[in-house]
């Protein structure tokens, strides 16, 4: 194929995808309108497309905007309603947009405030969608910011909750090496904040006078660790998961006397036996009995509710909840065999899940079973016909 060719065969590929595009969306807010996936036990449509489709959180949501805005909805009345975004929706079945041109042009638009008029909501519409016709989606997002600053130069006015109650705001990532990265702003109102921290930073020279070599960023740090080593230590802290806050380790003995190795905590970012020497030394030690694939065995009595003991079990074994991997802070145990069904209360018959996991297993048609120690899961037909069973994330491994 000629270079002219390709060109005219990728436009024509384009435009139908769109077409594809479309009919998929159509089906993705027909399933909206009718709370498909609450019926199915997800927690609304966004859970049913990450479960169904495999998407990510993120793809989800991109595909849920795209539905929502560019399909043509139902009123209560059974009457068709026009797509919120009828200009861009009839630009999107004719092949013309791309993907991430949709989302910045949804974005923009939704995004304006109520009192911008529905006629300058249209004029904004319309002209993102001929300026796509020329830019990417990074140059479509500042044709979005230039609509904004004439339609809305002030900005969208304080409320009084906003006035009243200072932002706050912290983000929390833990990296591949175990190191937990933060950031965040704190109001001017929270001034203990510094002043907590202005004692526990002060420059520590060492024993034989030498100067402390810590940066400024490094003493905050330290203080930082420090205040949080108290806090824990108070015993104020809320109860999360019918237990106070703690941190249980799964190692082998010979690891945590050799001191090789790593261990891995609930929130699986790796520890070294050194630093589990550490925190071992003011610590409660829980013992578990582990099979040979490191699987725990028993630990408590068998009762009809979940002990103290058992969970801990439970959380050694699934690492959190059972499925989706959530921490085990958000996870209740639950009978694979009901007790009220004659099941047992023990490790073999109890795994750890979520709340939105567990609506699945009760009203979304998901089984669980327990094979040697391991948790899997056998999705609805309509997820997979042949209702293959699934390992949970956090045993992928295993």
């Amino acid at each position: 194929m000629t270079r002219t060719s390709l060109v005219s065969c990728c436009r024509r590929k384009k435009k139908r995808s769109g077409c594809c595009r479309s009919r998929c969306w159509d089906i993705v807010a027909a399933i909206h309108r009718g709370n498909v996936g609450k019926t199915l036990g997800h927690r609304n449509t966004l859970g049913m497309l990450q479960d169904l489709l495999r998407l990510s959180p993120t793809e989800a949501s991109r595909r849920y905007k795209r539905a929502l805005n560019l399909c043509p909805s139902q009123a209560l009345t059974g009457e068709t309603l026009a797509p919120t975004l009828s200009i861009a929706s009839e630009a999107m079945r004719r092949g013309e947009l791309a993907d991430s041109q949709i989302d910045t042009i949804v974005g923009v638009v939704t995004r304006l405030p109520a009192r911008v008029t529905i006629k300058d909501r249209e004029e904004a519409e319309a002209s993102l969608v001929e300026h796509a016709k020329r830019y990417t989606a990074p140059g479509l997002a500042k044709v979005g910011r230039r609509i904004h600053d004439h339609l809305d130069p002030d900005g969208p006015a304080p409320s009084e909750h906003e006035n009243e109650t200072p932002r706050r705001e912290l983000s929390l990532h833990t990296g591949t090496d175990g190191r937990l990265n933060f950031s965040g702003s704190i109001g001017g109102e929270t001034g203990t904040f510094s002043e907590i921290l202005s004692p526990l930073a002060k420059p520590r020279p060492a024993e034989n006078g030498t100067p402390d070599q810590r940066s400024v960023s490094e003493r905050n740090g330290d203080a930082l660790a420090e205040a949080l080593n108290l806090i824990a230590d108070s015993g104020k802290l809320p109860i999360q998961g019918a237990e106070r806050p703690h941190l249980t380790i799964t190692m082998t003995w010979d690891m945590l006397r050799d001191r090789l190795g790593v261990a891995y905590p609930h929130s699986g970012a790796p520890i070294s036996p050194e630093g589990v020497r550490r925190l071992a030394c003011d610590a409660d030690i829980i013992p578990m009995v582990l099979g040979s694939d490191s699987v725990p065995l028993d630990v408590g009595r068998n009762e009809r509710l979940i002990t103290p003991a058992l969970r801990k079990a439970l959380i050694a074994r699934d690492k959190g909840c059972a499925r989706c991997g959530r921490p085990p802070r958000w996870t209740r145990g639950h009978h694979v065999q009901h007790w009220a069904d004659g099941g047992h209360t023990c490790l073999d018959n109890c795994v750890l899940l979520c709340d939105r996991c567990h609506r699945l297993v009760h009203h979304g048609g998901w089984d669980v079973r327990i094979v040697d120690g391991i948790v899997e899961f056998l999705p609805p037909a309509y997820v997979d016909r042949e209702r293959r069973p699934i390992r949970g994330i956090n045993q992928l491994a295993a």
